[in-house]
C-alpha cells in the first residue's frame, strides 16, 4: 500500500546518500517498500531510483545538508549520474514496476539491476524476479546474461531482462537456458527424475 497521496516526506541529500532522519517518517516509507535501515543507525536510506520516483511523485522533497535547500528532480539525477552512467536506464525500468504496483531492491550485481516482489509480497515472500534493464539497441556481452542467469538459476528466481524502446516504453523478456543442440529448453525438473 502506498503512502497517502496528501503525505510528503523530507530527506537529506548528504554525501552522495539520500536518508529520513525522522523516525516515523522512515517507518512509513519502509513499510511501503522503500529505503534500508542498514548503516547510519537505523536511518532510513534510500536508493538514487527510490529518491527520483519520490520526487517525482511529489511525495518527497530532498534538503542538501550542505547548502539547507531543496534539491529538485534534476539536480539529483545529475549527482547521481556522476557515481552511475546507467541511472536513468535503471529508473525508467523502476518507474515502470513501481507504477504497475510491484516493490523493488538494487540487484547483486552479477547483471542484475533489481530484485522485484511479486505485488503484495514484500515483507513476507522473498523477490520472485531478478531484472536487468538495457536500452534497446544497446550492445551487451553474452556472458553478462549467462552469468545473471546462472545467478539466478542458482537463486530459483525469473529473470526478466527490461529493455526501454525507442520510444522510452519498457518491453519485459524471460531469460532461461536454451540448449542448443536439442533446440528446446532445458527442463530442469525433468533432468532431476
Amino acid at each position: 500500500m502506498e503512502a497517502r497521496d496528501t503525505e510528503t516526506f523530507t530527506a537529506v541529500y548528504r554525501e552522495d546518500s539520500v536518508i529520513v532522519p525522522v523516525l516515523r517518517e522512515s517507518n512509513s516509507l519502509y513499510q511501503n517498500g522503500y529505503g534500508s535501515l542498514l548503516g547510519e543507525g537505523g536511518v532510513l536510506t534510500l536508493t538514487p531510483c527510490e529518491t527520483l520516483f519520490l520526487v517525482e511523485r511529489k511525495k518527497l522533497i530532498v534538503v542538501s545538508e550542505e547548502t539547507r535547500a531543496a534539491m529538485d528532480f534534476n539536480e539529483l539525477f545529475s549527482r547521481f549520474t556522476t557515481s552511475d552512467r546507467l541511472i536513468w536506464t535503471k529508473y525508467l525500468v523502476y518507474r515502470d514496476l513501481r507504477i504497475k504496483g510491484f516493490v523493488l531492491r538494487d540487484g547483486y550485481g552479477l547483471g542484475v539491476d533489481f530484485l522485484v516482489y511479486e505485488r503484495g509480497e514484500f515483507g513476507r515472500r522473498p523477490p520472485k524476479y531478478l531484472v536487468h534493464a538495457t536500452w534497446e539497441g544497446e550492445p551487451q556481452k553474452m556472458s553478462q546474461f549467462t552469468e545473471a542467469l546462472n545467478f539466478a538459476k542458482e537463486k530459483e528466481k525469473s529473470l526478466k531482462l527490461a529493455v526501454i524502446d525507442r520510444r522510452g516504453e519498457v518491453v519485459y523478456y524471460s531469460l532461461q537456458e536454451l540448449d542448443l543442440k536439442e533446440g528446446k529448453e532445458v527442463d530442469e525438473r525433468k533432468e532431476q527424475s
